[in-house]
Parts: C-alpha cells; sequence; structure tokens
C-alpha cells in the first residue's frame, strides 16, 4: 500500500517532501519510524491534487484532525490520516503546509534529494533543513538531530567549509557525536572557540588524549541540556496558538470525523 500511496502521489502530480522519521532513516539517523510525515505545497490547486490521491488510496481521517483547508495548511496545522495496510495493519500519515523553522515550500524543496526506497524514488527534505524540523520538545530527537549533523558532512553538497562547521557546531546536542564530530574532523576544532569555551576544550581533549576529563565533560553537558531546554520551551511556544485552533474547531464541533473516508473535492 505505502508504494501505491507514493505511485498515486507522483500520478497526481502532488508537490510533496518526505519529512521527519523516514527521511531520518534514509540519511542513517534512525533505525525506524512507524508514522510517514509529508510536507505537501498549501496551494489550493496542490490540496486538491493530494486530496485526489488520497481517495484513490481509501484513506480516512484520524484523529483530531481540522478541516483539510488551504488556510490551515498555511497556518502550520498537522492533518492525520490512515491508508489501509497489508499485513501490517493501519499505515498512518502526518501531513504539515508549513512545518515549523524551515521558511516556504519552494526554498526547502530546492535543496531536497530524491531518495531511492522500497516504495519508488521519493523527494526527500534536505538534511539542514530536517535538522531544524527535528527541533521539537521530544528529548529523544536531538540525539537524532547530532547523528544528522555527522551524516551532513558525507552529502554531496556538502562544502565543508567554515560555515559547515560552525553550523555543526551549533546543531550537536550530545557528547558522543561531538567527540565524534571531532575526531573525524579535527579541522573544527579552530572554529570551536568562536562558538563555546568548554565546547573547544572537549575538542581539544578528546584530539589530544583520546576523551576529554570529566570535569569538562560535565560542563559541556550541561551546557548542551541548557541549548535542548531552550529549544524545546521554543516549539512549546510554536504550538500554543495552533493547539489554541484546535481546542476551538473541537468545542464547536468542526473537527473531522474520525475514520470518515476521504474525499476528494471535500
Amino acid at each position: 500500500m505505502i508504494a501505491s500511496f507514493f505511485q498515486s502521489l507522483e500520478r497526481q502530480r502532488v508537490e510533496y517532501l518526505l519529512i521527519s522519521g523516514q527521511a531520518t532513516v534514509l540519511y542513517g539517523a534512525a533505525t525506524f519510524s512507524e508514522d510517514i510525515d509529508l510536507w505537501i505545497n498549501p496551494t489550493a490547486g496542490n490540496r486538491a491534487r493530494f486530496l485526489t490521491a488520497l481517495q484513490e488510496c481509501r484513506a480516512r481521517y484520524y484523529k483530531i484532525t481540522p478541516p483539510f483547508t488551504v488556510e490551515l495548511l498555511q497556518r502550520g496545522h498537522g492533518f492525520h490520516f490512515t491508508l489501509p495496510g497489508d499485513e501490517v495493519g493501519e499505515i498512518f500519515l502526518d501531513v504539515l503546509g508549513r512545518p515549523p523553522r524551515v521558511g516556504s515550500f519552494a526554498t526547502v524543496s530546492a535543496t531536497a534529494r530524491r531518495m531511492k526506497t522500497d516504495w519508488g524514488t521519493i523527494p526527500t527534505i534536505g538534511i539542514q533543513p530536517l535538522v531544524e524540523l527535528k527541533k521539537t520538545q521530544r528529548l529523544e530527537d536531538y540525539p537524532i538531530v547530532s547523528k544528522l549533523v555527522l551524516a551532513w558532512f558525507r552529502q554531496p553538497e556538502c562544502s565543508a567549509a567554515a560555515g559547515d562547521y560552525l553550523w555543526a557546531l551549533e546543531n550537536l546536542f550530545t557528547l558522543p557525536e561531538l567527540a565524534a564530530f571531532f575526531s573525524e574532523h579535527p579541522v573544527a576544532l579552530s572554529y570551536a572557540g568562536q562558538f563555546n569555551a568548554d565546547v573547544a576544550d572537549f575538542g581539544r581533549q578528546c584530539l589530544e588524549r583520546g576523551a576529554a576529563d570529566e570535569e569538562v565533560e560535565q560542563r559541556v553537558s550541561r551546557f548542551l541540556q541548557s541549548r535542548v531546554a531552550e529549544l524545546q520551551r521554543a516549539d512549546r511556544r510554536y504550538w500554543r496558538s495552533i493547539l489554541e485552533d484546535l481546542r476551538s474547531l473541537r468545542a464547536a464541533g468542526a473537527l473531522m470525523p474520525e475514520g470518515a473516508p476521504v474525499v476528494a473535492g471535500g
């Protein structure tokens, strides 16, 4: 069914990108993701084509889904669907028209990659915008973000310039990945002092001794934890107005009925 769904998207000329969990799996930063997450271009025409693809695949609305309108797509709401599965049961599909922190669909799609998968060749969000997208309230996303940063330097579009090393230092949130970064890219140490003195000490000791002192590790760990906490707070602030919208829609009885079939033109 998943392959048929992506074939339907192609047949209907839907403008979309694979994002979140499955994208991290394709880049080697995660080993498994249950759901399919898509970013669709939030235009009226693309919305209509996407609804046709969903109807072709017998999709149904899932929990707490607002009306699938261009306005709510552009506002950043999430939409939840199920697709009939084979032996694995239902397939869960989450859709956004404006994900947080990543800019416009046109800008991000310009840096997307077409990735070969078991379901066909699929347009997939690039690593750098994927990193921004994964800065969520979920603590478990930050080790994945850090692995994506390491994966960036294996991509053909990475120039391994000063900007790449500074970007990496800004987006590494775990000690093992930070140590691996300095080991794989010793030149990054020359930029670490611009970022944080403790991180620079950590990198220097890792390169000189193979590991950092416990005291340095603790300082860097506290620094990284504080940065993660601030990003989690920022994500909570981002979703606050959208959650308020959902509460209002629920109170008005305007959410899509769970289990209702998706109908093109609806």
